[in-house]
């Protein structure tokens, strides 16, 4: 897997705070598996194999879970479950990255893995 972007969005400033309008890694999935099965033969020419996008969305929360350990150890419980979301690659691939927001239970710290930048997310408000 190549380079993850980590914004943090957090140390009190500014923390997501609306993970009700994320859906769940396994939710997610799900809502993937049911609209990738309404035309499988096209998603699958269009996507490939649904069992490497998951693959892939779950090597991103492994290495985002591993990344948070790391930068909140001793405190690093989630507030909720990991939450993707998909965003255009805009390349020759026509194809979608995965990211992954890990929101901390302790005072709400709130971390985006991208692998795609999200320069916006730099920006100071």
């Amino acid at each position: 897997m190549s380079k993850l972007y980590i914004y943090n969005l957090g140390y009190g400033l500014f923390p997501l705070d609306w993970e009700f309008c994320f859906l769940t890694v396994d939710e997610y999935k799900e809502k993937l598996k049911e609209k990738y099965y309404q035309n499988e033969e096209y998603n699958h020419h269009i996507a490939g194999d649904l069992s490497e996008t998951f693959s892939s969305i779950d090597k991103t929360v492994a290495k985002a879970k591993n990344h948070f350990k790391k930068e909140f150890h001793g405190d690093e419980n989630l507030r909720c479950l990991p939450m993707v979301f998909p965003i255009p690659k805009g390349d020759h691939t026509n194809g979608v990255a995965f990211c992954v927001i890990l929101k901390r239970d302790e005072d709400g710290d709130t971390l985006v893995y991208s692998p795609i930048p999200l320069q916006y997310l730099n920006e100071n408000i």
